[in-house]
């Protein structure tokens, strides 16, 4: 590969981001004011198209089109001072987060000498002697672009054949079919249990657009909304999301961007222990919107925002702001995360440069998320009342003593022991990695904003009595560009040792085999690996759901154990079924009429063969909600199939998982 082609080709894959990003901006857009104007789906949908073409023109169609706008800047570098100190300071830290469970009154004095070493870390930075160095993308290694590209595929085809079934497309995917399979005005309520009438399941605020995309493109091509999903939306972000890590890398100026991108990820395909691990985001669920936020969304605003910070890129800005409203697309949670990253970023490069003013600046691209926050408050404003009280109230000890523990965060997404200590010592040292004054200072400014703001005792008490955070606090910690940080510290020579980075990585990997689980084990929630590619679903139940969909035909009601009507809703809305997923029983769409009692009674009692609220339960249950067809799970237990035949219902079937009635 030639340099030129070279060149090419990571222009490519930089400019495949921004387009991705670009279209889930312009979609955000024309998805709220079709719900505004109640336009018809199609009539969205072609709106949407012509906003992005005015968005890709206007990305690629400018003054700096034709500069090496995705280099890093000639950088202002470190001679560097000695931090030994400071970093053996981390290290203990670091293993005080992993081992210690700080909470209580503990946890503030813990916060207060993380803090003080967060400080004499980000002073050590700043007060280095100043050099020019510079790494251009032109210098980058052709086997490195080859080897990501590489890595980019791999990982598409880790999504397409890993099964690994999340309760969530229970709302996500059904509202994508819901689309597919109606061409009126697009969704603001229920789909799950209703065509629209009910109210929705999710909390009150503004809603996620990216579903509604999927379903508005599948319903012109021959693919379900699931197949779309599933086989290609999920793949394409696996890749991009190790390019945009790449991206990120190559803007921070890493010795071997290449190199920490495969570490990255390879830490990210290890790191499936918690539900909530930032490897459970990846290949594994990387349709999700939330997923898109994490791997594609935070990593674009470090680096652009970083790049606006630096050299006042107006085109930097312009994408800091898609991303932006891309990321209220794609979750609530951006209307948290957008700011916060993007300030850090901007913060530390625009004073570093001197520059302040563009900090000022950069308010436009986190208005968007700042006035979703804004709207999701006030859409409940009895949760503002009631913060008001409580800050009003709260005294200095209940500040201190959070009822919403940092440390139980941590453990959220991190665990606890070795795997963590490895975790840690990757978020609070991998900007000692780095020679450029600048890169240092965003590679600290992530710790510094989870550590001295949402986690400063008393701040999640608070977003927790304004919007419910305990539900998504562990969501702080997106705000860290964490397969960057760990690919970073991977990669770092060590004196004296030839070939560290790849002994680094093998022990990182041997370590998290050990103590931890890779995303592909089928102990991280019966994951598979699958040939050919198959839905995201519960096997065989999903099979099991086919053939219900297929007996009752459009209009009917089915019911089975929870994971076949839970196949049932993602595949069809067509076809409704009882309990798809028994967390949504329960909320502002259930009324009396919902019958979310006897909802749980016949799917629990399918589910194991016998009635475990006594049969005349279930039997009222058979006759109020009235299926069409039924899955009994064939086990040994005859209790519910006497209550069947009793009711009236035939067995007509047996697919080895259900016996059909």
């Amino acid at each position: 590969m030639n340099t030129d082609l070279n060149l090419k080709a990571i222009r490519t894959c930089d400019h495949l981001i921004d387009v991705v990003i670009g279209l889930i901006a312009s979609w955000t857009l024309t998805f709220h004011v079709s719900q505004l104007f109640n336009l018809e789906r199609d009539t969205a949908l072609i709106t949407g198209i012509i906003v992005f073409a005015a968005v890709i023109y206007s990305l690629f169609n400018n003054s700096e089109k034709y500069r090496t706008v995705n280099d890093p800047p000639s950088f202002t570098s470190t001679q560097n001072k000695s931090h030994t100190i400071i970093f053996l300071s981390l290290i203990a830290v670091s293993a005080l987060l992993a081992w210690v469970d700080l909470d209580g009154l503990l946890w503030p004095l813990a916060w207060i000498l993380l803090i003080g070493v967060l400080f004499f870390s980000f002073k050590n930075s700043w007060e280095s002697d100043r050099t020019t160095t510079s790494q251009r993308t032109r210098e980058l290694s052709r086997l490195g672009t080859v080897l990501v590209i590489a890595l980019a595929l791999l990982t598409a085809f880790l999504s397409l054949i890993m099964v690994r079934p999340d309760q969530d497309d229970v709302f996500l995917v059904n509202h994508s079919t819901w689309v597919s399979e109606h061409a009126e005005e697009l969704p603001k309520r229920d789909t799950i249990f209703s065509d629209n009438s009910l109210p929705t399941e999710r909390p009150a605020g503004l809603q996620t657009s990216i579903e509604s995309l999927i379903g508005a493109v599948s319903a012109h091509l021959p693919a379900t909304a699931a197949a779309l999903t599933y086989f290609a939306w999920g793949p394409l972000i696996a890749a991009l999301g190790v390019l945009a890590t790449w991206r990120l890398l190559r803007g921070l100026g890493a010795r071997s961007p290449a190199l920490a991108t495969w570490a990255g990820t390879a830490f990210l395909i290890v790191d499936g222990e918690m539900h909530a691990s930032f490897g459970n985001f990846f290949a594994g669920r990387s349709w999700q919107g939330k997923a898109v936020l994490l791997l594609l969304v935070i990593p674009m605003l470090w680096h652009h925002g970083a790049n606006w910070g630096r050299t006042g890129s107006k085109r930097s800005l312009y994408v800091v702001t898609l991303a932006g409203v891309a990321g209220i697309g794609l979750s609530s949670s951006a209307a948290f995360l957008v700011p916060a990253v993007v300030l850090s970023a901007v913060a530390v490069t625009s004073i570093e440069q001197q520059k302040p003013k563009r900090l000022i600046q950069s308010l436009i691209a986190i208005t968007p998320a700042i006035i979703a926050g804004f709207y999701t408050i006030l859409s409940e404003p009895q949760k503002l009342q009631a913060a008001k009280g409580f800050i009003a109230s709260i005294s200095p000890r209940e500040l201190l003593d959070s009822g919403n523990e940092p440390i139980e965060i941590l453990r959220m997404v991190f665990d606890r022991g070795a795997t963590t200590f490895i975790i840690m010592i990757c978020i609070l040292t991998s900007w000692i990695t780095i020679k450029n004054r600048s890169s240092r200072l965003v590679l600290l400014a992530g710790p510094i904003v989870v550590f001295l703001g949402f986690f400063t005792p008393g701040i999640l008490d608070v977003m927790n009595e304004i919007g419910d955070a305990d539900a998504v606090a562990w969501r702080t910690l997106w705000v860290l560009p964490l397969p960057a940080m760990v690919g970073l510290v991977l990669i770092a020579p060590r004196a004296g040792i030839r070939g560290a980075p790849v002994i680094a990585s093998a022990i990182l990997v041997a370590t998290f085999l050990v103590l931890g689980t890779p995303i592909t084990s089928s102990d991280n929630r019966k994951t598979e690996i699958v040939w050919p590619p198959a839905y995201d679903l519960p096997q065989p139940e999903q099979q099991s759901a086919l053939s219900l969909i297929e007996i009752v035909g459009p209009g009917g009601v089915v019911a089975g154990p929870e994971n076949v009507d839970f196949s049932v809703s993602v595949m069809t809305t067509k076809v409704r079924s009882v309990n798809p997923r028994s967390a949504y029983l329960t909320g502002r769409h259930a009324g009396e009429d919902f019958l979310s009692d006897e909802r749980l009674i016949l799917s629990r009692g399918l589910e194991t063969g016998r009635s475990e609220y006594g049969i005349e339960s279930f039997e009222n249950a058979l006759r109020v909600l009235s299926p069409d067809a039924v899955c009994l799970k064939d086990t040994k237990e005859q209790e519910i199939a006497e209550v069947l035949k009793n009711v009236g219902y035939k067995e007509i079937g047996n697919d080895v998982f259900c016996r059909i009635w």
